[in-house]
């Protein structure tokens, strides 16, 4: 009997660890590539043009285009 629960308690644990959810991971943005970096959430520029968040960092100089 005692060998009867071991077996049905070993196929309850291995059932259980084999049949856990499998979780997948996304990257969604990039880290800063400098030090201090700040993170720029995404706004409309002084031209009505939208701009996507991004990454600004300090002494960097951006290029922009003008309409």
């Amino acid at each position: 009997m005692k060998r009867i629960f071991a077996t049905l308690a070993l196929a309850f644990v291995v059932a259980g660890t084999a049949s856990g959810c499998v979780v997948r991971e996304q990257r969604v943005a990039t880290g800063p590539r400098c030090r201090n970096a700040v993170w720029v959430e995404g706004h409309y520029g002084r031209h009505g043009r939208w701009h996507a968040g991004h990454w600004r960092c300090p002494g960097v100089v951006e290029r922009i285009e003008i309409d």
